[in-house]
């Protein structure tokens, strides 16, 4: 085909010059200068486009995008933002999303079936003959938009978050004549449910190889008429980046869970790990916490402490204001949960999403280390201290302990302890020092009293007596994330 005949055509529909370079599968910068694009594809660029068009207010709407590409539209847009709180988000990065009606897409399937008719077998009937309008916004509006904020468009969806709800004064009618047509077009089986026309659909199903010319043309003219009113800016949304931060927590006490504990609709304990690390953290990057994840390599029981460097943890944390963590707000936030004299973190930092493999990668081969204080039936001997002294290790068959069968799947574990190894308190001999070396996942509790033999070998069978434990230590956990820093150095003396 040659392309001045199509701007012909297409110019003659009142067809926007944007528009028709779409039809012409312009791509990147060929949209920002328009009369170096036509002339490149040996067409003929006369200025009474798109660029005066809507200048004039007495002139038709452009019938493929509907204003959407005009400049009025695009100075409302860029006005609309500016009156927005934009400024608070500390973010160079900007993302752009627009909902236009299904009207628009009702027009351009329209506008197709009449290149069809005028061109014959050089319009294809299964590919769509103009770039879609998703794709134009990105080449066309985004980089407007960009500029004007003096901002960076993010292409991977993780900056600021500019949703643009857009309607059309006759996008009402349009639905019920869409309804008509695809109870027509696509008639449900007897006893089926019927599937809603949505966007989803329409780009589906919607093509001129499924849906006849004639049977269109029943509901909606072809080609589009021109419109009097363009797309209207029905509302507009920001929403912050998705940040991370990461930093280890100390439990140093035996009295808290991890998360909020609610049995019956009854609060056990008054704070949790989670509440106390959001509640310190989350309020400098966002107003609203609830939405906020906590993650964690692992968790203890209640009654569990956590010692040595602490375990890594991490907050995703969304529509966040801030996309940076200054040393002495880290430093604040520290002290804050210092302060709950329960726990302690350090630390604390922004990591990248992709760090986040850290917390989940490497669960079934991870080592961990602790210390428990077992009571005895009968006092320590010498030969039960050796038959506990093994520094080579042992592999065992672990059941999902009854006492978290609520929310784990019944399932035997294999586990591997790396290392063990007794001794014998100094105050009394029923009283068992016992550190233990062994696979991240392994229930230690019921490593030690064997749970009526749904761990085996468990130490009470190695030492043949019945074994109690009285406390358990989280000494280490062998993951080396996130990177050591020392928030408070050269804070005290400010």
């Amino acid at each position: 085909m040659i392309h001045q005949e199509l701007v012909d055509f297409l110019k003659g529909q009142g067809v926007c010059d944007i528009c028709q370079l779409r039809y012409l599968k312009a791509r990147g910068n060929e949209y920002r200068d328009l009369k170096e694009s036509f002339e490149k594809l040996n067409v003929k660029y006369e200025t009474d486009s798109s660029e005066t068009l809507y200048k004039k207010p007495k002139l038709e709407v452009c019938p493929c995008c509907l204003g959407l590409f005009s400049h009025s539209f695009q100075s409302l847009l860029i006005e609309r933002i500016l009156k927005t709180d934009i400024q608070k988000f500390e973010c160079d990065d900007i993302v752009v999303a627009i909902c236009m009606p299904m009207l628009v897409q009702t027009r351009q399937l329209s506008m197709w079936y009449a290149l069809l008719e005028k061109f014959g077998t050089q319009i294809e009937k299964e590919r769509a003959p103009d770039v879609p309008l998703k794709e134009a916004v990105k080449l066309i509006i985004n980089p407007i938009i960009c500029k004007e904020l003096k901002k960076k468009y993010e292409p991977n969806g993780n900056g600021i978050m500019i949703n643009i709800q857009l309607s059309h004064s006759l996008e009402e009618e349009n639905l019920k004549q869409l309804k008509q047509l695809h109870e027509k077009a696509f008639p449900t089986p007897p006893n089926a449910k019927r599937q809603p026309v949505s966007r989803g659909v329409l780009e589906k199903q919607y093509t001129p190889k499924r849906l006849k010319p004639e049977l269109f043309q029943e509901f909606f003219p072809i080609p589009p008429p021109t419109v009097d009113d363009i797309l209207s800016l029905e509302s507009m949304e920001l929403t912050g980046p998705t940040v991370f931060v990461a930093g280890r927590y100390r439990k140093i006490t035996r009295e808290m869970s991890h998360t909020p504990w609610v049995l019956n609709g009854k609060r056990i304990m008054e704070d949790s790990i989670e509440e106390i690390i959001i509640k310190s953290v989350a309020p400098y990057f966002c107003n609203d916490t609830t939405k906020v994840i906590f993650m964690s390599s692992g968790r203890e029981d209640v009654d569990v402490r956590c010692l040595g460097k602490g375990r890594p943890f991490v907050l995703e944390i969304p529509n966040s204001v801030h996309t940076t963590l200054p040393v002495t707000e880290a430093y604040r936030m520290e002290c804050e949960i210092d302060k709950s004299l329960k726990l302690s973190v350090r630390n604390l930092q922004m990591v990248n999403r992709e760090e986040l493999v850290h917390i989940k990668s490497g669960e079934e081969q991870k080592k961990k280390y602790y210390r428990a204080l077992c009571k005895l039936r009968d006092p320590a001997t010498i030969d039960l201290l050796r038959k506990l002294d093994l520094p080579e290790g042992f592999e065992i068959q672990q059941k999902t302990p009854i006492r978290v069968l609520h929310r784990r799947p019944l399932h035997t574990r294999p586990r591997t302890i790396f290392k063990m190894k007794a001794w014998v308190h100094q105050n009394d001999t029923r009283l068992l020092v016992l550190d233990v070396v062994s696979q991240a996942g392994t229930y230690i509790k019921e490593l030690v009293h064997g749970e009526f033999g749904r761990t085996t070998p468990s130490v009470s069978s190695i030492i043949e007596q019945p074994v109690d434990i009285l406390a358990l230590d989280v000494l280490a956990i062998d993951l080396d994330w996130p990177k050591e820093i020392d928030n408070g150095i050269g804070q005290e003396t400010k």
